[in-house]
């Protein structure tokens, strides 16, 4: 197993319901750091069969629910929100992440460019690169992991760049 890192991940709302949609949001819990949900990323979480997911994943202490809370955080969240381009999640990510120097979990590829215009050392996941952390921790055999894709592709259109997590480990294995 690969050294833990302690830097918290604050994941965004893409990622959060890649994992619900599967019925495996346990697994977050597996990452060998803290996995934080911001207040404004469970608000976008519409579904109540999702909401309710997502919320005893709460309960049971596998996410830890946290709010944008210091004057530099919603500073920085209000100015995101002011552009227009970002929905609320992104910009909580964005600036918790950016104040706190924790792992941004974002799948938006306009967030993700814009925390790199802000902080180019912000450390960027998306959901593969968590996948593939859980993969290298034997938390998931690359045959689970590919299946992941397979039913994110066909029935919630997420559709990754990967064809298979093999590749991945080959590559960086």
């Amino acid at each position: 197993m690969e050294q833990q890192d302690p830097t918290p991940i604050v994941l965004d709302t893409s990622i959060l319901l890649n994992f619900v949609k599967i019925g495996r949001v346990e697994l977050l819990g597996q990452l060998s750091t803290s996995v934080v949900l911001l207040d404004q990323v469970l608000d976008e979480v519409r579904r109540p069969d999702q909401r309710k997911a997502v919320k005893n994943t709460v309960a049971a202490g596998t996410l830890d629910l946290q709010s944008v809370r210091n004057p530099v955080e919603v500073a920085l969240f209000t100015e995101l929100r002011a552009g227009g381009r970002l929905g609320a999640g992104e910009c909580a990510v964005l600036a918790v992440a950016l104040t706190r120097n924790w792992v941004a979990g974002l799948q938006d590829r306009r967030a993700r460019t814009e925390g790199q215009r802000r902080c180019e050392d912000l450390v960027l996941y998306q959901t593969e690169d968590l996948v593939l952390t859980l993969i290298k921790a034997s938390y998931l055999t690359i045959e689970e992991a590919d299946g992941f894709l397979a039913e994110w592709a066909e029935k919630y259109r997420f559709r990754s760049r990967l064809t298979s997590f093999r590749d991945l480990i080959h590559n960086f294995g």
